[in-house]
């Protein structure tokens, strides 16, 4: 999927990621954590596991002038709450629930279309799964909310749950606009 970067001139190619951009999407988003705060946790300070789990069913990048600008994930599961609230909202057992996660855009690539052109593709990818897309966000996390929601994303509800550290952290969670 291809788009130019209004700002550069640049194309910007979303693509499938592969092995050889993990090391890009880890330092991306150990950025992303610095600048903003996400993402909130991230065990032994291993941001390529956070970007790279093996339980991944796909994970594609933006791509501008040979740098990885974005990065999205489609995982089988999140946290028990929010899989807890997505299943009995949906009425869909969790291996219809399809995750889109980790999505990052490099500070100094946003307000360019890259963060929603990731999302749709994330969101086709679980559709051709015939999964249900579902997300979670961090309630603070306005700008992420903000685009969810103009995007047709809709809130299913919040839930709290502890981080492995202990903290408390509250997340909305949304469901994709149907597939059209």
């Amino acid at each position: 999927m291809n788009g130019e970067d209004h700002a550069t001139g640049a194309p910007v190619v979303i693509r499938a990621r592969a092995d050889d951009d993990l090391d890009a999407c880890a330092a991306l988003a150990r950025e992303t954590h610095v600048v903003d705060g996400y993402p909130v946790f991230v065990r032994d300070d291993d941001f390529r596991g956070f970007v790279a789990p093996r339980s991944a069913l796909a994970a594609f990048v933006g791509e501008r002038a040979g740098e990885i600008v974005g990065h999205v994930a489609l995982h089988p599961s999140t946290v028990p709450a929010v899989m807890a609230l997505a299943q009995s909202s949906l009425g869909v057992e969790p291996d219809g629930l399809g995750v889109v996660a980790r999505l990052i855009v490099a500070p100094a690539a946003r307000r360019l279309g890259i963060a929603r052109r990731l999302l749709e593709t994330a969101t086709a990818a679980a559709h051709e799964r015939g999964l249900v897309p579902i997300l979670d966000v961090v309630t603070r996390h306005d700008a992420a909310i903000s685009l969810y929601e103009a995007v047709g994303w809709q809130c299913l509800g919040t839930v709290a749950f502890a981080l492995p550290d202990g903290s408390m952290i509250d997340e909305h969670v949304y469901r994709a606009p149907e597939a059209g």
